[in-house]
């Protein structure tokens, strides 16, 4: 029986909520069922989502508020949603206490290392060193923008060797690590790319977007088929205690 992804929604737009195609055809392509997992106020939900799910997709989206990492506004570049960053920050805490596997993407890398009491930088341009530009201006979002180098004994470096060429559409990036995370590729400026905990099944955040790259990366590839093939493995029997 395939495994269940449970996506989590990428944002709001007035009354709706979504997902980008992409991250299903992804999910389905690499031989796992989509469920999209609603942004919800109610965390007595969590569970059965817990039930209904094999692992967890964490999606891109807008940047986090500043407030949820312990700093006021330094630039006026993107845009927020309190609301949104609190459900992704609270579901995340859920998920981590699940030990399901979790990939997560761009924000969703974010939201995990926030989660985990990491900070990030509200804005490359506040980094103390030259950074390159990782908001690439082409039509096609599988386009390559820049290689990242894979960490030695990381889960990235055992599915992807040394060096990955990746697509990059962000403008906010990680300053400190957060609890039990390590660092697992960089881009030539210093710049985090990825981060894991080593210790855990499957527990990955990626800067890039994979899945826009899934159709022509063999790397991409299998990186969703061993998070799919995680989650095959990963359920336990008993549900989690509750989330309070």
């Amino acid at each position: 029986m395939n495994p269940i992804i449970g996506i989590v929604v990428c944002g709001r737009d007035s009354d709706r909520q979504f997902v980008s195609h992409s991250y299903i055809r992804a999910i389905e392509a690499a031989g796992a069922v989509s469920v999209l997992i609603p942004c919800t106020e109610d965390t007595s939900h969590f569970p059965c989502y817990y039930g209904i799910c094999d692992g967890f997709l964490f999606c891109g989206g807008d940047d986090i508020s500043p407030r949820l990492f312990g700093e006021d506004l330094f630039t006026g570049r993107g845009q927020t949603d309190m609301y949104m960053d609190s459900f992704h920050l609270n579901f995340m805490k859920y998920a981590l206490s699940t030990s399901l596997p979790i990939l997560a993407v761009c924000r969703g890398m974010q939201v995990l290392n926030i989660s985990l009491g990491g900070t990030i930088y509200q804005d490359i341009s506040l980094r103390n060193t030259a950074s390159q530009n990782h908001m690439q201006q082409s039509k096609n979002r599988g386009d390559v923008c820049h290689r990242v180098a894979c960490a030695k004994d990381s889960i990235l470096y055992r599915i992807c060797g040394s060096f990955l060429e990746t697509n990059s559409f962000h403008h906010q990036c990680i300053k400190t690590v957060g609890k039990d995370l390590s660092i697992s590729a960089v881009a030539a400026d210093g710049v985090v790319e990825a981060i894991e905990n080593p210790s855990h099944s499957f527990l990955v955040g990626l800067q890039w977007h994979p899945e826009c790259m899934y159709e022509s990366s063999p790397p991409m590839q299998d990186l969703f088929s061993r998070f799919i093939d995680r989650a095959k493995r990963a359920k336990t029997i008993s549900l989690p205690i509750q989330f309070p």
